[in-house]
């Protein structure tokens, strides 16, 4: 025993006197370190004076820091007793990175072609995606990392030694740096020359973005933020750098790999674009716009705030929620979420209010089943792409802002004459019940309850509701399967694992998304009654432990309060615009014309390409602060589509003049969709969804 404390105490005396050796050595050094310090520091001061600011009086947490006797410096992890580093950092980085660019990890994606979808963007997007596939059938995958990178990722910056050796050796257009922990960030101060670094940034249309001291689960609000101004067509061939392991580098990366789909979906498109704008502009009577005043914003009364409200999906775990709605009814608000309106008048509950986001004409079709009276008195709740016909079923509709789109600008610009701010309803899809929260959000409700809203299912076979238009007789109807659909595997809300698409998966996540926001609010509260996937922000409560006492709701005066509070008349100037008239053809045609000519020579590099779609997206993206906005919107979503093809040919074929070779035949179809654009916005009031018989035939509604 007394061996045992004897070779504890020497191992300890050891170390100490190990420490103390480096702490001299850094004493002896302090000038040179204290010297790069002020020069980083006063380069930050000009470059990004909000990093300098964080910083200019920063007090690391761990402040063990030494020199090592190869010259660099190092950390002591005082809980784990030792260094953070080996005795060589700069070595260690070195073997690290070597070891990363022969085998580097990336963002992927991969687009299913559609060859049933009317749409010009979608027929072009099969013909990018069938040279895409060919081209890569013929020619070697390329597995290293190249010499130019388009983005990178980087978890974790240590104290910078990696960073050095990653830009020595490669070119990175957009470097995203992540660190939680603000000591490495502060100590690299002192151990990497940042403004060299910065050099390597000076080109044209390269950027360096921090995100420094961000937690794990606000990682991606602060990427996309990011994201968006460089170009969402980069996020699906990013490269991944993982310079640590830390437990909240790895929460990072799980984070962000969960989130994924934020960034690779939803980018809208030209054709979509403009069938919002025709819909959206087509006038209707029973139709008032969501809006609050620019100044003295009115709250709801605090009883309205507080009253339960309902978000009802149609998941197979409704069925288990029927008699708990039944018996509430007349104190609770009922918000129905897309088909589930059909299931609630089969068990015969009304509701106050009927959510629908898609444009297409099957959305309004599952109301064909309803009587007259039924729907009477219930509210729509739509945004601005919705179908003409979804606003006959109902006595009152309020349409909100669809974000993204065209006509959401538009119809802004008028609101904003009128004193008024447009509501966009942020984190609206790509399901109704995103919508439905969004909604929530706008009125101010504050006691919130999903049920029904599963966003995945335990088994194929079960969906929906046993009593939605999903099934007849208990079998399907042939209206939509899942038996062989893709999925996820994701945590339960009440146990166990469900299995959720990429769509139902990404609609979880956006509600979670709008969720830690009205957390933030005082009194707010949501609880999730459904046996689905979970939702962050949501508390999980089984539906026995559910305890409503609130008196029956005046529904009149509430809604005349919300319509009074939230609400505005259309304005004329947006009933007595055709879609022609609110098109600017020759600004439009410009921008055409630019994207078309912007491959002007035989480009012969990765790097060459990937500039010229930098430049593609500054001259779309300007246009995002100016009256051209609506530009902006019609063009960005098929152009993220066509430069994703085009950088996924650079990135996937190892010879680099295949690559390019393969990314000019892409960009030669994309060149076929820009000269049809022209005609398609002349037709820009025609494009008014038909639709077709599929819901009428299939669906038992």
């Amino acid at each position: 025993m007394q061996d045992e404390i004897s070779k504890t105490l020497k191992v300890g005396s050891d170390f100490l006197e190990f420490y103390q050796k480096g702490v001299e050595r850094l004493k002896a050094k302090d000038l040179e370190f204290s010297e790069r310090y002020i020069a980083n520091m006063s380069h930050f001061e000009k470059v990004m004076p909000h990093i300098y600011e964080n910083f200019k009086d920063y007090t690391p947490t761990n402040k063990y820091v030494y020199l090592e006797e190869s010259g660099d410096l190092n950390l002591i992890d005082k809980e784990a007793g030792c260094s953070i580093f080996n005795s060589n950092p700069k070595e260690l980085a070195r073997e690290r990175v070597s070891s990363y660019l022969k085998k580097p990890k990336t963002s992927s994606l991969t687009i299913a072609r559609n060859q049933a979808h009317f749409s010009k963007h979608v027929q072009y997007c099969n013909k990018m995606s069938e040279i895409l596939h060919s081209e890569q059938e013929k020619n070697q995958e390329l597995l290293e990392t190249p010499a130019y990178v388009p983005a990178m990722l980087m978890f974790g910056l240590e104290l910078g030694y990696q960073l050095e050796v990653l830009l020595d050796s490669i070119t990175v257009k957009h470097l995203y740096i992540y660190e939680r922990n603000s000591d490495f960030f502060y100590y690299s101060l002192f151990s990497i020359d940042w403004i060299s670094i910065f050099d390597k940034f000076n080109s044209d249309g390269h950027t360096l973005n921090f995100l420094i001291g961000v937690e794990p689960e606000n990682l991606l609000d602060k990427y996309l933020i990011q994201l968006e101004e460089n170009g969402y067509f980069w996020a699906p061939k990013t490269y991944l750098y993982a310079a640590h392991r830390s437990e909240l580098n790895l929460k990072a990366m799980n984070e962000f790999a969960e989130t994924f789909p934020r960034q690779a979906m939803g980018w809208g498109f030209f054709d979509d674009a403009l069938m919002g704008i025709a819909q959206g502009l087509v006038p209707q009577n029973n139709r008032r716009v969501a809006a609050v005043p620019l100044e003295n914003k009115k709250n709801l009364p605090r009883w309205i705030q507080d009253t339960p409200v309902f978000i009802v999906g149609n998941g197979p775990s409704l069925d288990n929620a029927i008699d708990l709605i039944k018996e509430y009814r007349q104190s609770i608000i009922v918000i129905c979420c897309g088909s589930t309106i059909n299931t609630l008048n089969r068990v015969g509950i009304k509701p106050d209010f009927q959510v629908d986001v898609e444009r297409m004409k099957l959305t309004a079709d599952k109301f064909h089943f309803l009587s007259t009276n039924y729907l009477k008195g219930i509210v729509g709740l739509t945004v601005d792409v919705m179908h003409p016909s979804f606003y006959r079923y109902f006595d009152r509709v309020v349409m909100g802002g669809k974000p993204g789109e065209a006509i959401a600008t538009l119809i802004g610009a008028e609101v904003a004459k009128e004193g008024y701010h447009y509501a966009n309803m942020n984190n609206s899809g790509p399901f109704v019940a995103n919508l439905a929260l969004s909604y929530c959000s706008l009125f101010g409700f504050n006691n919130l309850y999903f049920t029904g809203v599963d966003n995945g299912y335990k088994n194929s076979g079960s969906h929906h509701s046993k009593h939605s238009g999903y099934y007849k007789d208990g079998e399907e109807t042939g209206f939509q399967s899942f038996i062989n659909a893709k999925t996820v595997k994701v945590t339960g809300n009440l146990g166990g694992v469900i299995h959720s698409t990429n769509e139902m998966n990404l609609s979880r996540v956006q509600l979670g998304n709008l969720l830690k926001v009205l957390n933030k609010r005082k009194g707010f509260s949501c609880f999730n009654l459904s046996d689905g996937a979970k939702i962050e922000g949501a508390k999980a409560l089984d539906i026995n432990d559910v305890l409503i006492v609130d008196e029956e709701i005046d529904r009149d005066v509430l809604m005349k309060t919300l319509f009074d509070i939230r609400t505005i008349p259309e304005p004329d100037s947006i009933r007595s615009k055709t879609a022609n008239e609110s098109l600017h053809m020759s600004d439009c045609l410009k921008v055409i014309k630019s994207l078309y000519t912007s491959w002007e020579s035989q480009y012969k590099s990765r790097e060459e390409v990937c500039q010229m779609l930098w430049r593609c997206h500054r001259s779309i993206y300007f246009l995002k602060a100016t009256q051209h906005r609506y530009i902006y919107d019609l063009m960005k979503g098929s152009f993220t589509y066509a430069a994703f093809y085009m950088l996924s040919a650079l990135y996937s074929i190892e010879d680099e003049i295949s690559a390019v070779d393969a990314a000019e035949a892409i960009f030669s179809v994309w060149q076929e969709f820009l000269d049809e654009m022209p005609s398609m916005l002349e037709e820009a009031a025609y494009f008014i969804d038909i639709g077709n018989d599929h819901l009428k035939k299939h669906y038992n509604g």
